[in-house]
């Protein structure tokens, strides 16, 4: 579903070709296509469907892709309608034991199903959508277990990001001349971090978009499009790469904006990543290239917060290299590490 979705003309739908769609739309499409059960997801105020494999296989033969409406799902419209619409005033909405017209293989009786029915919000906070996840009666066990691994899990990830706030906290404060410095620049890192830990608590079952990690990055220092470049091929980052790269882009934004490329007029930025062979291994090598800068930036005189993290952290917690280099006509950037899929549902280094 997730080739089936990249190559339909979504153009001739009610929410515009794909390329357009904005961040929030893409996050929750590889939200629902990384569930691990039947999950349909609503998009628009027309209602268009997109949905994954495991639902797709309670489909059958029949297909609703980019369909506005309850498609399969009306002839239960007594059951599901109540709760979408609910979902678009903002409630999630949970039904025990309901029979739906899906069955398996087309076989056999009309399923029953729990369904939970959840808003999807625009980067406004306005409901854009609706997300239907269904589990089937005899999967009440399954769901059982899977809910008590991301709970454990969850456990393992919040010490872990409480180490990393504490990092960010102990070298901001080295860094730092004034208590005003110290408060913007932590205000604005730890900023960067919840936003990455809002896209993996959504959508942890498929990882992080690179490219909207950067692009978001971006639209927090009101970057100007028009002088950046971004290319390069989608790639979704695990937990940990999400962090650091977060963090990274962070850091790289916020100088570029102050005092490099973004700074002044003339200044240009691009931004670009591939995946490469290394040794039997992908490789993530991403770019991060600042250009018209009047004056040769400077190298500082002490090593701060993103140095450290590029030069120092991306060796450490990802088994790469990183480079930071203060050139003539803007900052020169490389990040490259091992390009592994995540380990389990939240995937964390702690024990």
């Amino acid at each position: 579903m997730a080739r089936r979705i990249q190559d339909f003309d979504w153009a001739a739908t009610a929410i515009g070709a794909r390329a357009a769609w904005p961040q929030s739309l893409k996050t929750a499409a590889d939200v629902m296509l990384g569930c691990g059960f039947p999950a349909v997801l609503w998009a628009g105020r027309e209602a268009v469907a997109l949905y994954n494999d495991a639902y797709a296989d309670l489909l059958g033969p029949r297909d609703d892709l980019g369909r506005s409406g309850l498609g399969a799902l009306e002839p239960a419209r007594a059951i599901v309608a109540p709760a979408v619409d609910n979902a678009w005033r903002g409630a999630t909405v949970t039904l025990e034991d309901n029979v739906l017209p899906l069955r398996r293989d087309d076989g056999g009786e009309n399923g029953g199903f729990i369904l939970s029915c959840s808003p999807v919000r625009d980067e406004a906070g306005a409901v854009m959508g609706a997300l239907l996840i269904l589990v089937e009666a005899h999967d009440r066990g399954r769901a059982a277990q899977a809910r008590n691994l991301i709970v454990a899990e969850l456990q393992h990830r919040v010490r872990n990001i409480l180490a990393v706030i504490r990092s960010i906290v102990s070298r901001t404060a080295e860094t730092s001349d004034s208590v005003d410095y110290l408060s913007a620049h932590l205000d604005g890192r730890l900023a960067a971090l919840a936003r990455t830990q809002v896209l993996l608590t959504r959508g942890a079952a498929s990882g992080v978009d690179l490219e909207g990690l950067v692009r978001d990055e971006l639209l927090a220092q009101v970057a100007d499009d028009d002088r950046i470049a971004v290319e390069g091929p989608e790639v979704l980052l695990p937990p940990k790469a999400a962090e650091v790269m977060t963090l990274a882009v962070h850091e790289l934004a916020t100088n570029a904006t102050k005092y490099g490329a973004l700074a002044t007029g003339g200044g240009r930025l691009t931004i670009d990543w591939r995946i490469a062979m290394r040794d039997g291994a992908d490789w993530l090598e991403f770019r991060w290239r600042e250009s018209g800068v009047r004056i040769a930036v400077a190298a500082p005189r002490r090593t701060g917060f993103g140095a450290v993290l590029i030069e120092q952290r991306v060796p450490y917690e990802l088994m790469g290299t990183g480079s930071l280099a203060f050139a003539p006509g803007g900052v020169r950037c490389e990040i490259s590490f091992p390009f592994t899929p995540r380990r389990s549902v939240l995937q964390t280094d702690a024990d």
